[in-house]
């Protein structure tokens, strides 16, 4: 998944689970996904976007920090498992 890709996936969870102010809190996000991306693949991106979606669904937004403590803890995993594997 590219970075693009996951902001828009957070647009979506965000638009649905809370506000109208999605778009403009998911771009917050976009430097933690190139951040990923940039460090491991686009799977990772996939799954930091799949957590922070599920964490919207729960009804809370993660501020940027937040968001990059979980990205953080998403490429130690990534490289702990070789890749997710």
């Amino acid at each position: 998944m590219e970075p693009e890709e996951a902001v828009r996936q957070l647009e979506d969870a965000i638009d649905a689970s809370l506000d109208d102010i999605g778009q403009r809190a998911a771009a917050s996000y976009r430097p933690t996904f190139e951040r990923v991306a940039e460090r491991a693949d686009g799977g990772a991106v996939y799954e930091l976007a799949r957590q922070l979606s599920a964490t919207v669904a729960d009804g809370e937004r993660p501020s940027p920090a937040a968001a990059n403590r979980r990205a953080e803890r998403v490429l130690d995993d990534w490289a702990y498992t070789d890749g997710g594997e």
